[in-house]
């Protein structure tokens, strides 16, 4: 059983222009201690598909369509009070920007301990944020401590350790190493692995590089336009990646060229929801765009065990 199911899902802003679509039918799932990478430029709307399983949207946002499953259970119809003990329990997620997320005036040790579900005894409360301190790499003495006086990297494993210590099924990273020195990020990807598997958590792992997501990730998701335009195994992306969008962010990683060449850049711009080209979202940058790119917008196609929107393959879902 899959433990997220996406499918369908369309969310939209309210402006003063109107509705603004961000997510368009967007489908994904995450298996069993899966890790799935959800790759795409800024802007593309990874972080509002990460806001939309939480159900933590902006107060203009919202599910004009479609189902979240976790577990089995649609959290689209979950209440706010539902969602209260949905959140930390069965789902947590961690944050590009660890600062921004833990007080300052309380230590770190006591905001690990009220995240804590399930424990009334104090004694047995901290001694669980002692022991997931340990799990992601810090000294119990770390439990004193204000967010001022740790690192970057070590403010991102309590805020790890406060995503895992009641033991989630689904884990949400998004952009947990952009923050951080090419060492310390290195650090914090071999630390997820192992508690992915000592905890036995699946992970959307939503990231810009999709170098690190090849690395880190058993599939991958690329997103564009609010759509998901290519998902494919992590082991046969770079040897033969489908969309012309994944073929271009592919192209333009720096250590796939020598020194002194000049790396290629996406041309163009990532398009402003309000104003989606008609057609594929893609077609203004794209190098194989055709007459029917333009008026029309591909769906989903399986090709091998991939799956692709691309005229380039046609435009239905084989079964």
């Amino acid at each position: 059983m899959n433990i997220l199911e996406i499918k369908n899902l369309e969310v939209s802003v309210k402006t003063i222009d109107g509705n603004v679509k961000i997510l368009r039918d967007v489908n994904l799932s995450i298996g069993e201690n899966e890790v799935v990478g959800l790759v795409g430029e800024s802007g593309c709307g990874k972080t509002m598909t990460a806001r939309s399983i939480m159900k933590l949207l902006p107060e203009n946002t919202k599910i004009d369509k479609g189902e979240i499953f976790l577990q089995g259970e649609d959290i689209v119809k979950k209440d706010e009070r539902e969602m209260r003990k949905i959140r930390g329990g069965k789902i947590s997620m961690i944050f590009q920007e660890p600062s921004s997320y833990l007080n300052p005036v309380f230590t770190v040790g006591s905001q690990i301990e009220e995240a804590v579900k399930g424990i009334r005894d104090k004694r047995e409360r901290r001694e669980r944020v002692y022991k997931i301190l340990e799990e992601v790499g810090l000294d119990r003495s770390i439990y004193f401590r204000y967010p001022h006086q740790l690192s970057g990297g070590m403010q991102q494993r309590v805020m790890i350790g406060m995503a895992l210590v009641n033991n989630p099924s689904l884990l949400i990273a998004d952009e947990p190493t952009t923050a951080l020195d090419i060492t310390t990020a290195h650090m914090i990807i071999e630390l997820l692995k192992k508690l992915m598997n000592s905890h036995r958590v699946s992970i959307l792992f939503i990231t810009h590089d999709i170098s690190l997501s090849v690395y880190f990730s058993h599939r991958i998701a690329v997103m564009y336009g609010g759509k998901i335009v290519e998902i494919s195994h992590s082991s046969e992306i770079f040897k033969n990646p489908l969309h012309p969008y994944t073929e271009r962010l592919i192209a333009c990683l720096p250590e796939r060229y020598r020194k002194g060449e000049k790396i290629k850049a996406i041309e163009g711009e990532v398009p402003d929801f309000k104003s989606l080209p008609p057609g594929c979202p893609f077609n203004p940058r794209c190098p194989y765009k055709m007459k029917i790119c333009e008026e029309r917008e591909p769906e989903e196609r399986k090709v091998g065990k991939s799956i692709v929107r691309c005229f380039k393959y046609g435009n239905t879902v084989e079964n």
